[in-house]
């Protein structure tokens, strides 16, 4: 069988200069969640007396052995993110810096560049220092408190951009917004959450933390640095089950609700029209300094994406939290002959469909990155991609590594992503799987 990489209509169709490896994120690899005084985070506290990440996978402690496997797997970059806590255990701006936790990443840079692998850094992936929750309620803060929890976030920004940016050029500042949200609804702040204002406040603010970061950076950094800073958003394909006019709608409206709620503002500078019909007054707008600030706050697309489902067009009489923050409409995994739309990841995420890939990426780069929307043509970064297969912790070693469910995953998505790149001229400039431990 011809492998992705042997075939031959894609031959030298990527530059030297694509970057292609692997992400993680700090609380699911590092452990030592109290080694070196690191401070704990808002997921040591909601996970403490339930599986969790006080060990993961060790990454704190056996970093040289990532490098080893990404040496081995021929990586060119690394996405990793920084643990917030760890390098400022309070995470004020006024609080003590930790200089154990900066040698540590300092150290994994160093590693990764004698290997000539890119670092990719994410400064805060769905982890916030516990003691900022408690003084301003994170994320979720407003009046004062949210202006002071921005200043913190702009301090913490400010000490990796000066501590490693001399040698890190690709910046990541929030992951997945859209999640981080969701995650709050449905667990983190779940008892106070309320899900018809919440959501669309706290996604101002990882809106306005995310361009006030950028800010920073390219006052104060860009300069003499030259990097490239950004966020990174998730978005699977919804695609309408039939040719009606309600199913086309169904999928307009996922991609507005998932998407546009985050790349509107920040790649075309207004809120998505849908989110505005579906928040009402509970949106609120920003004003023109901040709107100043968040137009343009990102100089690639970062973009995460899994899987895709069919839409129906139908609206649900009784949504529940997935649905509220994935649509609010009917999604199904069988086409009307009762076909599965592909072959089934674990929980139904992700199912294997890899032209729904490559519908994103025209998607994306059609409504917020093409030179004819925006001016200039801004490059798009997968910064997530990845598949789970159905029951993998429980099947025997033998099985696991007869790997031939994720082989076929990422052989189809990587030709949908080749395929967008040379028939459709979608300016893509890195790939990164996930994850290169969980």
């Amino acid at each position: 069988m011809t492998t992705i990489t042997q075939d031959p209509k894609f031959a030298g169709m990527l530059p030297k200069t694509f970057l292609h490896g692997y992400a993680s994120a700090s609380y699911q690899v590092e452990g030592g969640y109290q080694q070196d005084d690191r401070g704990p985070s808002n997921w040591d506290e909601a996970l403490k007396d339930m599986i969790n990440g006080n060990e993961a996978d060790n990454s704190y402690n056996m970093w040289r052995d990532d490098i080893e496997l990404l040496k081995k797997y021929g990586a060119t970059s690394y996405r990793f993110s920084i643990s917030w806590s760890r390098v400022i255990p309070l995470g004020g701006k006024n609080d003590p810096v930790n200089q154990k936790g900066l040698d540590y990443y300092s150290s994994l840079i160093d590693g990764l560049l004698a290997a000539n692998i890119t670092p990719f850094i994410t400064l805060t992936h769905f982890d916030t220092p516990l003691e900022l929750e408690k003084r301003y309620n994170g994320w979720l803060a407003t009046g004062e408190k949210a202006e002071l929890f921005f200043q913190d976030f702009e301090n913490y920004g400010r000490l990796l951009f000066k501590t490693y940016g001399d040698r890190v050029k690709h910046w990541i500042t929030i992951n997945g917004p859209h999640v981080y949200t969701l995650l709050s609804a449905a667990f983190l702040k779940k008892a106070t959450f309320n899900t018809e204002v919440d959501m669309w406040k706290q996604g101002n603010n990882l809106m306005m933390g995310h361009a006030r970061v950028v800010d920073v950076y390219r006052q104060e950094f860009y300069p003499t640095q030259h990097g490239m800073i950004g966020i990174s958003l998730n978005c699977d394909w919804a695609e309408p089950i039939d040719g009606s006019a309600e199913a086309k709608a169904a999928s307009i409206q996922v991609n507005d609700v998932i998407l546009g709620w985050f790349a509107d503002p920040i790649f075309l500078g207004k809120h998505n029209a849908t989110i505005q019909r579906i928040a009402g007054s509970a949106l609120d707008d920003f004003t023109p300094a901040d709107w100043k600030l968040i137009h343009g706050s990102s100089d690639f697309f970062g973009l995460k994406h899994y899987g895709t489902k069919y839409c129906t067009g139908k609206i649900p009489t009784e949504p529940n939290l997935m649905v509220l923050f994935f649509g609010r409409v009917e999604q199904v995994v069988e086409d009307l002959q009762g076909k599965p739309i592909g072959r089934k990841g674990h929980g139904g995420h992700p199912y294997n469909v890899p032209w729904g890939f490559r519908k994103i990426l025209n998607i994306v780069h059609n409504r917020w990155t093409s030179a004819s929307v925006t001016g200039k043509a801004i490059p798009i970064y997968i910064t997530e991609n990845g598949w789970s297969s159905e029951n993998e912790s429980q099947r025997t070693f033998e099985e696991i590594i007869n790997d031939t469910e994720r082989e076929e995953y990422y052989a189809g998505y990587i030709e949908a992503m080749l395929r967008a790149i040379k028939e459709d001229g979608i300016l893509v400039q890195g790939y990164l799987a996930w994850s290169l431990l969980e």
